[in-house]
């Protein structure tokens, strides 16, 4: 996405954050209790709940909702306090409850969006949709890689984004000793990958509603820094969006373009 571009979208959905947000030391993952069947439950204590076809649709429809050519009544199936998070060079936390989340994906259209590629999977453990995706903005084009995590009524309680680039996926979603991208590889099913999504309390109960004033929620805090950051954001969105806007923007103006060091394709099947 040019500068020019990614600026306006950034300053017009600031004001989104604004308006929606009125309705309403790094460690292991391990650090943090499962506490499954309680309302503190990590996310990895749900089992899906319908067809893989079904996972695979919430997760195309998600990008659907940006693409120029779809009808704005295309949309996935959000929980009310779907979060949305975004890694450098984003924005981390870009998107927060259903209402901002369809009014920014509307808005997105008006940037000519089509998808160089789309590839959605689904995966018997959470996130249950993942997604290796190519931006085309007016020719454009920007690697994503995507997961999506669910609750049991079929809700998207998470979104989870990261460039498609080595240098820039999570820690431990690597090639391995042997440098060479396997499947497994490629579609993060290492040991250990390192999520925010598997971190957070709240997301593992049957709704995946989540608390951030609960004690779970705050201990998981004091513990992990990733949820922390998490925890700061959700509390104040508008303040701390802009922030990170105003402290990051030469890092978004080259978000899309390859790190040095990196090759891209660097999977080939």
């Amino acid at each position: 996405m040019s500068k020019a571009i990614y600026f306006l979208f950034s300053a017009v959905l600031s004001v989104l954050f604004v308006s929606c947000s009125n309705k309403e030391q790094e460690q292991s993952a391990t650090a943090i209790e499962q506490n499954c069947g309680t309302d503190a439950a990590l996310s990895t204590c749900l089992t899906p709940k319908f067809d893989s076809a079904y996972y695979v649709e919430q997760g195309i429809k998600y990008f659907q909702t940006m693409q120029s050519d779809i009808p704005n009544d295309v949309q996935p199936n959000y929980s009310p306090l779907v979060i949305r998070w975004e890694w450098p060079p984003w924005l981390l936390l870009t998107g927060y409850k259903k209402d901002f989340l369809i009014s920014s994906d509307i808005l997105l259209k008006l940037n000519p969006t089509q998808y160089y590629k789309l590839d959605c999977k689904y995966f018997e453990e959470q996130p249950f949709c993942r997604c290796h995706v190519i931006f085309d903005y007016s020719g454009d084009s920007c690697p994503i890689y995507e997961e999506f995590t669910f609750n049991d009524q079929g809700e998207i309680t998470f979104i989870e984004a990261w460039s498609d680039f080595e240098s820039k996926l999570p820690a431990n979603m690597n090639a391995g000793t042997d440098s060479v991208w396997s499947e497994d590889e490629y579609w993060a099913k290492q040991s250990n990958i390192h999520r925010l999504s598997t971190k957070v309390p709240g997301l593992g109960n049957a709704s995946g509603k989540i608390d951030i004033n609960s004690d779970a929620m705050k201990n998981a805090a004091s513990v992990d820094q990733d949820v922390h950051e998490l925890l700061k954001r959700l509390k104040d969105p508008i303040r701390t969006y802009l922030q990170q806007l105003v402290t990051h923007q030469d890092e978004l103006s080259h978000g899309c373009e390859t790190p040095a060091g990196d090759s891209y394709p660097y999977y080939f099947p």
